[in-house]
């Protein structure tokens, strides 16, 4: 009676770890884009600056879908040639990394000025000011909002179906259409259903630990 629920589970296990490797490199390369473009938000470079925000605000004006998709069929035009989870890495990475620059820059611009004209009257250079009186305090006011565009981003993973990616929703609508072929029941409302608790496992937890850091960090 049950007989589909083996084969379903085994093609859905191997599209959850497509989407766990597509959401791991987009983190990694989102994080690190947008921590060094919010960083230089507080250069005095007025060029710095504009670029900065330039970045921040044509990328999250853009839905991440189009990003996606722009970068999927742009790399080809100018002679890039990359498959559809490079593609895809990098098109939410550039949305993704926006989002946290914005974090990042709002994270450093809360820190007052006086803070840092103390340490420049101890005698601290810019970049030990920097370092030893903005970063910690920054820091602080920047992980709870971090860790909730994770889960943004793990969720936007979702998206990758759309240019090709066997993901766990690409390999979930394969697994229904396969099963109307073959029987009277396509079960989508089962194997949707097996998606959202998926993504609510990994998701949810990310979302206790940003409540847990914004309590605890912000006292």
């Amino acid at each position: 009676m049950n007989e589909w629920i083996g084969p379903v589970a085994s093609h859905m296990l191997t599209g959850l770890y497509v989407t766990l490797w597509v959401s791991l490199l987009t983190t990694l390369v989102a994080t690190v884009m947008g921590v060094l473009i919010g960083a230089l938000s507080v250069s005095t470079s007025p060029w710095v600056k504009l670029f900065v925000r330039l970045y921040i605000d044509i990328f999250r004006g853009v839905p991440s879908l189009i990003t996606l998709l722009f970068v999927f069929f742009a790399l080809p035009q100018v002679g890039i040639s990359t498959g559809p989870i490079t593609a895809s890495v990098l098109g939410l990475a550039l949305w993704g990394g926006a989002n946290i620059a914005e974090t990042a820059r709002g994270s450093l611009k809360s820190i007052s000025s006086r803070q840092i004209e103390a340490a420049r009257a101890l005698g601290m250079s810019k970049l030990r000011t920097m370092v030893y009186a903005i970063m910690p305090q920054a820091l602080r006011r920047f992980l709870p909002p971090y860790i909730g565009q994770l889960t943004v981003l793990i969720q936007a993973s979702a998206l990758t179906s759309v240019v090709g990616v066997t993901d766990l929703l690409s390999s979930a609508r394969q697994m229904i259409e396969r099963l109307a072929y073959v029987s009277p029941d396509s079960h989508a409302v089962e194997i949707y259903c097996g998606v959202l608790l998926v993504f609510f496992a990994i998701c949810y937890p990310l979302t206790l630990i940003s409540d847990y850091l914004e309590k605890r960090l912000r006292t």
